[in-house]
């Protein structure tokens, strides 16, 4: 699982890792260089966004419920898709899914330009359920066929809770592998300093000791100061090793805790299938 997640914070373009994902309703993620690269090639239409892995085309998506004759003759921009009624909806006429009891079952994910893809094509129904047998989407009347009797079907609002819960608990373990990392890198840093106080100690010892004895013995000082400096040198290289490990470990540790934050923080059901799915098949 963690190998997925890890896979996912890829850029899908160039194969750079990159620290939070921001999946594109395709499903897939793009580093913000890549990102950058691609609206500044788009041509025409500047609110519209092709995906450069699979050319599925994003952007901008209107209110279904304005005219065109409000906003001086522009449609405002949705904020929401609601897959129920299955229309978008701008701020304004939004704002009864959010208030009114009634629409509280009703499913809000992120603007779709496109919404055929979250249909049944046999039945041309909205998909409602997931059949975790067959790793399928299903609306009510694949449901009613029988076809799914003896499978395991869910609602899309229970399996993303049910995500969600994995989710958080894939969370906590980043978060505390990430502070425990943190604790072992602040203990080798203490480590470092009380070596290097101490280093600093031995030297004006060393070199006490090396005025108060005679001509004789200064050859003995000498040895114990390149003795002195060679331990203390191949346990710092030692430590800095350590210390990288610790690094690039707590580097991935927190690319991964970002991209669960993101989907955690997901509205969109599809996506985090697709993200669970993509572990799978991997």
């Amino acid at each position: 699982m963690m190998a997925s997640l890890e896979e996912e914070l890829t850029c899908s373009v160039c194969r750079d890792t990159f620290g939070q994902a921001h999946p594109l309703p395709c499903g897939h993620s793009l580093c913000p260089a890549c990102t950058r690269e691609a609206w500044a090639g788009q041509s025409g239409d500047k609110g519209h966004f092709t995906c450069p892995q699979c050319q599925e085309e994003h952007g901008d998506v209107l209110c279904d419920c304005c005219s065109p004759d409000a906003e001086g003759g522009q449609v405002p921009i949705a904020v929401k898709t609601c897959l129920r009624c299955e229309v978008s909806l701008c701020g304004q006429h939004l704002q009864p899914h959010l208030e009114r009891p009634a629409f509280s079952t009703h499913l809000l994910v992120n603007p779709l330009g496109d919404i055929s893809k979250r249909r049944c094509p046999t039945h041309t129904e909205i998909f409602r359920y997931y059949c975790a047998d067959e790793r399928v989407y299903i609306c009510s009347d694949c449901l009613l066929e029988g076809s799914h009797a003896q499978h395991k079907v869910k609602a899309l609002r229970q399996v993303e809770e049910d995500l969600k819960v994995i989710l958080q608990t894939l969370l906590q373990k980043a978060e505390e592998k990430l502070q425990n990392g943190e604790r072992i890198l602040k203990e080798y840093q203490n480590v470092d300093r009380n070596m290097a106080e101490s280093s600093e100690v031995d030297e004006a010892q060393v070199e006490r000791l090396g005025s108060s004895l005679q001509v004789q013995v200064r050859s003995l000082v000498v040895a114990l100061r390149e003795i002195t400096k060679r331990q203390r040198q191949q346990a710092v290289e030692r430590l800095q090793e350590d210390c990288s490990k610790v690094k690039e470990d707590l580097s991935q540790t927190q690319s991964t805790q970002h991209y669960l934050a993101s989907l955690l923080a997901a509205t969109d059901p599809f996506l985090l299938i697709w993200a669970f799915q993509s572990d799978d098949s991997k």
